[in-house]
């Protein structure tokens, strides 16, 4: 498992109002990545399911995990940012699968086969 995402974000801008909230509502510290999928050779897209550590201090029996998906404007150098917290690896996938991510790149968790 990856300890702490990695948005590759560098250099880019939030493309609107609601994506610079959902960024900066997440800490990338309390995260641990479960699964991830980037598309490539662009890199326009990123979908990752994490663990968010800092819930155990939430209220009880808040979803735990949250599925994230990027989309970067390359031209622009802007993003958008959308979270969804789920109570189960499954939702979290499954979600990200209905936004675009291919379900064979997201389908198992890091460190499972």
């Amino acid at each position: 498992m990856i300890a702490e995402p990695d948005f590759r974000l560098a250099d880019f801008e939030p493309a609107d109002a609601a994506s610079e909230l959902a960024e900066s509502s997440i800490w990338a510290g309390d995260l641990t990545v479960l699964a991830e999928h980037h598309t490539t050779p662009e890199g326009t897209h990123s979908y990752l399911v994490a663990h968010d550590r800092s819930m155990t201090w939430g209220v009880p029996g808040d979803p735990a995990l949250v599925a994230i998906k990027i989309t970067r404007d390359l031209r622009e150098r802007t993003f958008t940012f959308e979270t969804a917290n789920h109570a189960s690896l499954a939702f979290a996938q499954n979600w990200l699968i209905e936004h675009g991510c291919p379900p064979k790149q997201i389908a198992q968790a890091k460190g499972t086969s």
